[in-house]
């Protein structure tokens, strides 16, 4: 048994969601919620990752901008299928992603995923390669009729994390 098949003995959940044409997902046990309130303020000195704030039932959510952690062109404006992926505090306080599509709960059979292969180049929330940091797409998940990259969240909140004490 692979590391990506701990909780369950036969079964992980992801939330998926899109970024481009690609469909990626975060363990669910990392998610606090998916909002459909994209109304984000930009922060006008931040990295590109940083789509700036939201605010989310009084609280202020720092939005990052999956598109460009994983190296695609931001899309300009929000659309009305855009969704917030609010990630737990303990992965990543007061954080939430912002993806094209998605926020559909998927179960998938252990034997259906399968680690990323240690040859391929680390993508960082910088897409920066480098032999020294940790891949944000951590595996591959075999659905019925595509492939389901998935993402460490807590992978992807370090890296953020090393990118804003960077500027």
């Amino acid at each position: 048994m692979n590391d990506l098949a701990l909780r369950d003995s036969t079964h992980r959940a992801f939330c998926t969601f899109r970024a481009g044409a690609q469909l990626y997902g975060i363990d669910v046990a990392s998610l606090r919620e998916i909002s459909t309130n994209t109304a984000i303020t930009p922060v006008p000195p931040a990295p590109a990752v940083v789509r700036g704030l939201a605010n989310l039932r009084s609280r202020i959510l720092l939005v990052l901008d999956l598109r460009a952690m994983l190296g695609m062109p931001p899309l300009n404006e929000t659309t009305s299928d855009s969704r917030l992926i609010v990630l737990k505090p303990i992965i990543a306080e007061d954080v939430g992603l912002l993806v094209d599509s998605g926020g559909n709960i998927v179960s998938a059979p252990i034997e259906t995923i399968e680690s990323v292969k240690q040859s391929l180049p680390a993508t960082t929330a910088m897409n920066e390669s480098s032999d020294d940091v940790q891949p944000i797409v951590v595996g591959v998940c075999k659905l019925e009729h595509e492939l389901l990259m998935i993402i460490d969240a807590t992978r992807l909140s370090s890296d953020v994390a090393q990118v804003m004490q960077k500027k």
